[in-house]
């Protein structure tokens, strides 16, 4: 009885494992390194701020974004967006970019943490030309040792009904910022796979 007992849990963990392996896809972002992705998102590459803002609505001030990013080459403010095929991609969605000519650690040796928190909610605020709350702006430790400093805020989103959440990390000497888009029901589901994702970069 024992044995087959322990069978069941043999197969049953064995199933669990080919499972969370069949979920997942490894892409090459457009940035060298590769990801995880699981199957039931969709993976939008080559495309740059430039073409975003084209597209985007008023809700975004360009003149302060553009004021923001002067001096950033196009190959800075590349990005990369990953969409869940069963969720509402207007507000579901994440997204990489990585920067050239900062990282965190230069950051936090710079600054303490409320002065970066305040510059954020401030920067978003100005860039979604409205009220912004921040719910959280603290560094990580879950990535640790792979990544020693991370810094994980909350806010609202640019739009009624959705919420930001950002992961922050030192990347190959860049600064690489994952934006997590999501409605508050999908949130949970949202930071699992952007978690994922960041434990999966190599």
């Amino acid at each position: 009885m024992m044995v087959n007992l322990r069978k069941f849990f043999l197969l049953l963990f064995l199933s669990f494992l080919f499972t969370n392996f069949s979920i997942a896809k490894e892409i090459r972002t457009r940035f060298g390194f590769y990801i995880d992705l699981p199957k039931d998102f969709v993976a939008i590459q080559n495309q740059n701020v430039d073409e975003l803002l084209k597209d985007s609505d008023s809700s975004i001030n360009k003149e302060f974004f553009n004021e923001m990013v002067a001096g950033s080459s196009k190959q800075d403010m590349n990005i990369e967006f990953y969409y869940p095929k069963k969720l509402n991609a207007e507000l579901n969605s994440i997204n990489i970019n990585l920067q050239s000519g900062v990282t965190l650690r230069e950051i936090r040796d710079d600054f303490g943490l409320n002065e970066i928190c305040q510059a954020y909610q401030q920067m978003f605020i100005e860039l979604f030309k409205k009220g912004i709350r921040q719910y959280e702006c603290k560094y990580n430790n879950n990535f640790k040792p792979k990544y020693r400093d991370v810094l994980r805020t909350k806010h609202d989103g640019s739009v009624s009904g959705q919420l930001m959440i950002q992961y922050q990390l030192d990347q190959r000497r860049k600064l690489l910022t994952l934006t997590i888009g999501c409605e508050p029901k999908n949130c949970n589901y949202m930071e699992k796979v952007a978690v994922s994702i960041i434990k999966s970069i190599n």
